[in-house]
């Protein structure tokens, strides 16, 4: 049986090909494609130059995958704007990219994204006294990377919005 690590494993193909079809499934920052081509072992000028290529023909943009992410993580998975900045940071997106697709949410959206999230959970805790529901409440949206004043907003007045729809 041969051994893996016998052999170095050299790049395959283009490493513009390569970024091609890592963009397929969704949007990626920069820091996503330059991550992945290394780790197909592209070197860096390779890399550099795919990267160029992309950016000249807008198939990566930090600020629109900022805003992208916002918008689906909005849409689809709520989370607080601390665990939203967080997952973008980790992503390789730049504080100033970061600022500027957060900026143009609605101010007072934040509380109503939180009551959205509880909208359901809600429904069992319930029967629940106060002092471990308000717990519960305050746990659960702070897995979620919501701040410590909405949180309070939201535990003063949990079903403001939720008896509306």
């Amino acid at each position: 049986m041969r051994s893996r690590a016998a052999t170095p494993k050299t790049p395959q193909g283009d490493p513009y090909d390569v970024a091609v079809r890592y963009l397929g499934p969704r949007p990626r920052s920069v820091a996503e494609i330059r991550r992945h081509l290394r780790s197909k072992r592209f070197d860096q000028p390779a890399i550099d130059k795919a990267v160029d290529k992309l950016r000249a023909q807008r198939y990566i943009d930090d600020e629109a995958f900022a805003r992208y992410w916002v918008e689906q993580r909005d849409r689809f998975r709520p989370k607080g704007q601390r665990a939203i900045v967080s997952e973008l940071l980790q992503k390789g997106v730049s504080r100033e990219a970061i600022e500027l697709a957060m900026g143009e949410r609605e101010p007072d959206s934040e509380v109503k994204r939180a009551r959205a999230v509880i909208k359901r959970p809600i429904t069992r805790w319930a029967s629940m006294d106060d002092p471990e529901r308000k717990r519960k409440i305050h746990q659960y949206l702070v897995q979620r990377g919501f701040s410590y004043d909405t949180i309070e907003e939201v535990i003063a007045h949990p079903e403001e919005e939720g008896g509306t729809d």
